[in-house]
């Protein structure tokens, strides 16, 4: 059965115009005229495409044909391979395409992105201008596109995260600002909402704090505090809202003071015990940058919030985090909310 299975695969690859279909989608990749990003989908057999088509689209909504993506896949990485191998060499511009391609059909080819990086660095090299500006602009859009997609092995694809990373490193070395904020929201808070508890998504925040690009004030509290609160059971935004208020400036107190009372609030109302918004609050309420009157009214609440309970299966993550914030508060670990949360 296997057999004529990839018998049929290989057939229905062969049919068609492989060229054609490498033009219709590599033309999606070309310079944006707008900030917008590109929103891909994928579609089998169950949604046939007319004859000779092989994308459908709409403004910045694009759906691509399975088959003609693996066709281009193909297309793309003979171009590429045939000028890695010196038999066929390419313009800077073909083989960012063909990347481009091979990149939306298999997010961890390494050869694809390292294609793409050097190419990138060659342009670097005379210095900054206009054209390197819009180089590197044009690949971040495409990064942030694949990144914030709907197709799922992108969102959470270590090689473009860390692709990302090297390039906002590389758009920095080069004086270009770049705003934090603005990625936390849209690439980030996207990537975590298409698939949840996306940790790559996560650290490439604490990449944005790290570096100085995302500063850990009042407005970008806020956007995390607000994101947490809409995905109550996602334990990697809980963390990362834990890692900024632990970064803030000196009257963090105040900053983790607030986003306790919103947190209790907001468990109060709506009765939550999942473990994720508890892990936050045990550990928000154990760590330095809580006060001794925070400590307490935790403790209090959560006390309380055990004694109403009527469902015994929550009492076990109620009981634990309590149990865990007492031992904490009074012994606590060298690195409490990134090891222990």
């Amino acid at each position: 059965m296997s057999r004529a299975l990839e018998g049929e695969l290989a057939a229905s690859i062969k049919s068609g115009d492989p060229i054609a279909a490498y033009r219709a989608i590599s033309e999606l990749f070309k310079p944006a005229t707008d900030e917008e990003l590109l929103e891909f989908e994928i579609l089998g057999r169950s949604h046939p495409f007319p004859d000779g088509c092989y994308v459908l689209r709409d403004g910045c909504a694009a759906a691509i044909s399975k088959l003609g993506l693996v066709q281009a896949f193909l297309v793309g990485r003979k171009i590429t391979m045939g000028h890695i191998e010196a038999t066929s060499l390419r313009t800077d511009d073909e083989l960012l395409a063909a990347t481009a391609v091979m990149l939306l059909m298999d997010s961890e080819h390494l050869t694809a992105a390292n294609t793409r990086k050097r190419l990138l660095r060659r342009r670097i090299s005379p210095g900054v201008s206009p054209a390197l500006h819009a180089s590197l602009q044009a690949e971040k859009h495409f990064l942030d596109s694949l990144l914030t997609s709907r197709l799922h092995r992108h969102t959470k694809s270590p090689t473009l995260w860390a692709h990302l990373q090297w390039l906002l490193s590389e758009i920095a070395s080069v004086g270009i600002p770049s705003n934090g904020l603005s990625d936390l929201k849209k690439v980030v808070f996207t990537a975590g909402e298409r698939h949840p508890r996306n940790y790559y998504a996560w650290n490439h925040a604490r990449f944005l704090l790290n570096t100085g690009s995302l500063v850990p004030n009042q407005d970008g509290l806020d956007a995390v505090m607000k994101w947490c609160t809409q995905h109550h059971t996602d334990t990697s935004g809980w963390s990362f809202l834990y890692f900024i208020l632990s970064n803030m400036p000196s009257s963090s107190s105040t900053s983790a003071h607030q986003a306790l009372e919103g947190v209790l609030g907001l468990v109060q109302s709506l009765r939550l015990t999942n473990e994720s918004v508890w892990v936050f609050l045990r550990t928000l309420a154990a760590s330095p940058v809580a006060e001794e009157e925070d400590y307490s009214k935790f403790l209090n609440f959560s006390r309380s919030f055990i004694e109403s309970s009527k469902l015994a299966t929550d009492h076990g993550v109620l009981r634990s985090a309590l149990e865990w914030c007492e031992t904490y508060r009074a012994n606590p670990p060298t690195d409490i909310g990134v090891t222990q949360i």
